[in-house]
């Protein structure tokens, strides 16, 4: 046999192949079945990281000569934690073999990030046992280890940075170079517009591809689906069959399906079909506003959650109904993650922001602890997920938080030019790393976070009303005259 095999856990020998003891011990000894038990079979678990490329490495205990290594199939991304493998011994050694796991990032010809070893007696009719964990840290999952843990991941807490990826104009040094946005990197990028689309005033934009978005209106039931051209301009598509006061949407990128909430507590669904029309839940909210949504596709699924001014916490697996899954003693203002088990919530209780996360055990939402707050600091408005070890949320009077490590702590809020003034309220917040926190003013200004200080983005009296992003160097936003701005190189 060529290579190990992996099972289940649970098992007692690998179920492959062979055609006799005799044979396995001439080539490679990685292959056991019933009627060749293994002599050891190694259980492997990653912590903190899966790995591109794994070996075993076994050596006689008497005689270091004595060695051969076994590729070990790799975990997939995001997978089980643990595998296990066997391995038949040699003929000739002694009872005791030392086993060696090495894990590297990425590929096989990817850094070495992780070893462990392990000992074992060998018996004569018994399959020895040894357990094997690799750690390492990949807290944004990109498959780079951290630089912490002997990878070569520069920051850990962005997907959008690591030697692997592309350099972007996007304020973040993607590569890991030294250098952010280098020269001509960021020629051509700007915020370019749709124009006005009649009778309406966007509340909420919904990108779900490169170049594409969704904008929603709270009044005049228009709902309108923009795509980018190659000349800098924009195919916009209107629909006025979605009957509501939208206040909140998110856009499923499989296949651009729109999804939305309203100011009414009504939850909706549209595609791009003409032919195809809107489609209303049978969810009754109470009329208590929905104010932020959320979705994830997950194996061939489809699940979103809506936070509401009543504090109710809806899941929506499509194309089954919303229904509420929590209720919290809060006015909820956003909601937002990477997957289901990273969701965090943010508002205001009894004039004190509050957030929230998802509880891991499937039990109720838990409350969490955030730094004191100055007076007038009422509600947090916008929370963003970059990774699950760093997180941005913001609000009233220039509140601003960063969550890392899950620890909230207070940043600096946007400077206050007026003496005697207060700093004005943060409305929304995308974030992608440290570097490139962006803003919604209630001043009607867009502005970004550097990670030490503000710096101006987009200043205008256009009446931003949202912002969106869903890679580091596309951001999208809308105003209430009816006009959607995208941030960005032009489409390829």
């Amino acid at each position: 046999m060529k290579r190990a095999v992996a099972v289940g856990l649970g098992l007692f020998c690998i179920t492959c192949t062979v055609p006799d003891i005799e044979e396995l011990e001439a080539e490679r000894p990685s292959g056991c079945d019933a009627s060749h038990p293994c002599h050891v079979q190694v259980r492997l678990a990653y912590d903190g990281f899966r790995p591109g490329c794994v070996t075993l490495r076994v050596v006689d205990a008497e005689d270091a000569s004595r060695t051969f290594e076994l590729p070990v199939e790799p975990p997939v991304p995001g997978g089980a934690g643990t595998e296990e493998v066997g391995f038949v011994r040699r003929a000739g050694w002694s009872d005791t073999v030392k086993v060696t796991a090495s894990a590297r990032e990425r590929s096989c010809a990817g850094q070495e990030v992780a070893t462990a070893f392990g000992q074992v007696a060998v018996a004569e009719q018994e399959t020895a046992r040894v357990e094997l964990t690799l750690s390492a840290r990949d807290e944004d999952g990109d498959g780079y280890v951290s630089t912490a843990t002997r990878g070569t991941d520069c920051d850990d807490h962005s997907a959008s940075i690591s030697p692997g990826v592309e350099e972007r104009c996007d304020f973040l040094d993607n590569t890991c170079g030294g250098r952010a946005d280098p020269a001509p990197i960021c020629d051509g990028v700007e915020w370019r517009t749709t124009g006005a689309v009649p009778g309406a005033g966007f509340r909420d934009v919904a990108p779900h591809a490169r170049g594409q978005a969704w904008l929603v209106s709270e009044h005049d039931d228009v709902v309108a689906h923009v795509q980018s051209q190659t000349d800098g301009g924009f195919d916009v598509q209107t629909f006025t069959d979605c009957h509501g006061a939208w206040s909140t949407a998110w856009a499923r990128p499989s296949d651009g399906r729109v999804f939305m909430g309203s100011w009414d507590g009504q939850l909706a669904t549209r595609t791009m079909a003409a032919a195809e029309p809107c489609a209303p839940t049978s969810f009754d909210g109470g009329g208590a506003a929905i104010q932020d949504l959320v979705g994830f596709e997950s194996d061939g699924g489809t699940t979103l959650y809506a936070v509401s001014e009543t504090g109710d916490i809806l899941r929506w697996d499509y194309p089954g109904e919303p229904r509420r899954v929590e209720h919290v003693d809060a006015d909820l203002h956003s909601i937002h993650g990477l997957d289901p088990r990273t969701l965090i919530t943010v508002g205001s209780t009894g004039g004190v922001p509050v957030a929230y996360h998802v509880n891991a055990d499937g039990g109720p939402w838990l409350r969490e602890a955030l730094p004191s707050s100055s007076q007038g600091q009422a509600a947090l408005q916008t929370v963003h997920v970059v990774a699950p070890g760093l997180a941005y949320a913001a609000g009233d009077q220039g509140l601003f938080l960063e969550r890392a490590e899950g620890t909230w702590s207070t940043k600096p809020p946007y400077p206050i030019f007026v003496d005697g003034g207060v700093a004005p309220d943060i409305l929304d917040v995308v974030s992608f790393g440290q570097g490139a926190v962006i803003a919604r003013l209630d001043t009607d200004d867009l502005v970004r976070f550097d990670g030490v200080a503000w710096q101006d983005f987009l200043f205008g009296t256009q009446g931003f009303t949202t912002l969106e992003g869903l890679s580091s160097d596309e951001l999208w936003s809308a105003t209430a005259d009816g006009t959607g701005f995208r941030w960005g190189p032009l489409r390829p």
